[in-house]
C-alpha cells in the first residue's frame, strides 16, 4: 500500500509547478520569436545619425569643461565617434576641442566632455560629430 501511495505522490505534479513551466515556455518562445524576427527583418545596413548637444559648462582645473550628450537617432551603432567643438568670435576661431566616444549604441545616448582654456559662454559655440567607424 505504501508503494501505491508513493507512486501516486510522484505522479501528482502541483498546479503551481505547471503554471511556472507554462510561463517559462511562453517567455522562451517569445525571446526566440523576437530574435528570429530581428535576424530575418532587421536592417543591418542602417547608418548611425549622431546629434550632439552641449548640456553644461563648468570651471575646471585646465580652464573650463563643456559637457555634451551625443544621441544616435537610428538603430545603427557607431564606434570611435569623433566630436568637435569650436569657439568662435564672428568668423575668427578662438579655440577648438575634440573628444572621441568609444561606442554609441543604436537609439542610445552617451555623455562626454571637452576641455577649453577659454570660457565657452563668452563665445559662439559650435559642436558636432565629425565621423564614426562601423563596429
Amino acid at each position: 500500500m505504501t508503494d501505491a501511495k508513493a507512486r501516486e505522490r510522484k505522479s501528482d505534479t502541483p498546479l503551481l509547478e505547471w503554471i511556472a513551466a507554462g510561463i517559462g515556455l511562453l517567455l522562451t518562445v517569445m525571446v526566440i520569436g523576437v530574435v528570429g524576427r530581428e535576424a530575418l527583418t532587421g536592417d543591418t545596413e542602417q547608418l548611425p545619425e549622431i546629434a550632439v548637444a552641449a548640456t553644461r559648462i563648468a570651471p575646471s582645473s585646465p580652464g573650463y569643461v563643456l559637457a555634451f550628450e551625443a544621441s544616435n537617432e537610428t538603430g545603427g551603432t557607431a564606434a570611435a565617434v569623433e566630436i568637435e567643438a569650436t569657439l568662435k568670435d564672428g568668423d575668427a576661431i578662438i579655440e577648438t576641442g575634440k573628444a572621441t566616444l568609444d561606442y554609441v549604441p543604436g537609439y542610445g545616448k552617451v555623455k562626454g566632455g571637452i576641455y577649453f582654456a577659454e570660457d565657452p559662454r563668452q563665445h559662439d559655440l559650435e559642436i558636432r560629430a565629425l565621423g564614426f567607424r562601423l563596429p
